[in-house]
């Protein structure tokens, strides 16, 4: 018997970590005392059986207990948001005990190991998914279009603010906006994917074309560096603009084909 209520309460413990990371994940926000929230919480849903409560009693004890994790792991300033956090926990456990719920109904009473199983499987998931709309939601946050104009021809395109492009050209002393060759070959139809990345470009075509070395991530070693006439975004306009090609994939990471440089801001 001492066996089985340290197992059921071990397996508690892992759920209640999985729902309170789960949930500070969806709400952004840094979940304070999760051990021993979770190690509370498994406790109490041991005891609480034993009082044989009414179902109904039963369900305003667990919303209770809720409320109370919910003013012990997060901050908020106003009841608004204490609201927002405690619906956000309740359809956080919604979503754990419904995937149990649900292969219940499909293969019977499940045992407490593969509960876990099955909460684990819900977490990773769970975790991919906010975190991937956290990104989207940063992107978006930090996307522009941005209008260029270079070698008499202007485009538009979508330009995301990257807090990490500090690139100046040493030359010029501008900022530099990183740009996927898909919009380089836009200004410039003559030059093919190949010769731009091997570097083997007459740089004489370009306007103020130069190499610059460059020990970045972003940039990969060695870029080509040529000046822009202008460049319009979020109601600002900077002249001769140095523009450098970038073969980092930034543009499919992003989804933007424009890295702006966080010194325009």
């Amino acid at each position: 018997m001492k066996i089985v209520i340290e197992y059921t309460l071990t397996i508690n413990f892992i759920v209640n970590i999985f729902i309170l990371k789960s949930c500070g994940l969806f709400l952004k926000e840094k979940v304070r005392f999760v051990y021993l929230a979770s190690l509370l919480s498994a406790g109490l849903s041991l005891v609480l059986p034993i009082f044989h409560l009414a179902a109904l009693l039963k369900i305003v004890v667990i919303v209770f207990l809720d409320g109370l994790m919910v003013c012990a792991c997060f901050k908020f300033s106003s009841f608004k948001r204490f609201l927002a956090i405690f619906a956000s926990m309740l359809g956080t456990t919604f979503i754990f005990g419904g995937g149990c719920y649900a292969l219940e109904q499909a293969f019977g009473s499940l045992p407490l190991f593969c509960v876990l199983i099955v909460c684990g499987a819900i977490y990773v998931v769970t975790t991919l998914v906010l975190r991937h709309r956290n990104r989207l939601r940063v992107i978006e946050t930090f996307s522009y279009k941005v209008k260029l104009v270079c070698n008499g021809k202007v485009i538009e395109e979508e330009g995301f603010l990257d807090s990490g492009n500090l690139l100046v050209d040493p030359i010029s002393q501008k900022p530099i906006v990183l740009i996927s060759f898909e919009v380089f070959s836009k200004f410039y139809e003559g030059i093919d994917y190949i010769s731009a990345a091997l570097k083997n470009i007459d740089i004489n075509r370009l306007h103020n074309g130069h190499y610059v070395n460059i020990n970045s991530v972003a940039s990969g070693g060695k870029i080509l560096v040529f000046t822009a006439a202008r460049l319009e975004f979020d109601n600002k306009q900077f002249d001769n603009i140095s523009l450098g090609l970038s073969f980092s994939g930034f543009d499919k990471a992003l989804g933007r084909k424009i890295l702006l440089n966080s010194q325009l801001i």
